[in-house]
């Protein structure tokens, strides 16, 4: 008996869409762009309400902070916006159980090449032995992010196989 394919959220139909034309969805970019936000929401918080009571000093640093965050976000919004997406069919090396969130995502190419994603955006997808994966991701610096990624059987694959436009748009296919 052959299992019956997930169902796919109309997040993830979206980002195929905008991912096979060698862009980024809004969700994915937005993503992308806020990720230090919650980290130093939460350790300058304490800072801003201890910075406050002291005055217009203080509050000029809370100031200063806020910019620092903007220029943070406004800085990796235009990182952001020019990354070149890759499109390859990747499969399984190992499959890791669900509760182990913190393994680091990695697949091997038909011909054995180990490719390893250090941050994963994409939603999680059960992983079949053998199977191959239909896989967007960038290179990001010294780490490769996985953008996106759909099982090659499932019915509504064919949304994941790059448009013509793909590399028009800076897209690089892997054939391997």
């Amino acid at each position: 008996m052959t299992p019956t394919p997930e169902r796919l959220s109309k997040d993830l139909l979206n980002d195929f869409k905008r991912n096979r034309d060698g862009r980024l969805s809004s969700r994915q970019w937005l993503e992308l762009i806020t990720e230090p936000l919650t980290s130093l929401l939460l350790l300058s918080v304490p800072l801003a309400l201890l910075l406050g009571r002291y005055g217009m000093a203080g509050r000029l640093l809370v100031v200063a902070l806020i910019l620092g965050f903007l220029l943070t976000v406004a800085l990796r919004a235009i990182r952001f916006s020019r990354v070149r997406l890759c499109y390859r069919v990747l499969y399984p090396e190992e499959i890791h159980p669900r509760w182990r969130f913190w393994k680091k995502t990695t697949l091997a190419s038909r011909s054995g090449e180990s490719v390893r994603f250090d941050k994963r955006i994409a939603s999680k997808v059960k992983l079949q032995p053998e199977a191959g994966l239909c896989v967007y991701y960038f290179d990001f610096g010294e780490r490769r992010v996985l953008v996106s990624m759909i099982p090659e059987e499932h019915p509504k694959a064919d949304l994941a196989e790059p448009s013509d436009v793909f590399i028009h748009h800076g897209g690089q296919i892997f054939a391997d």
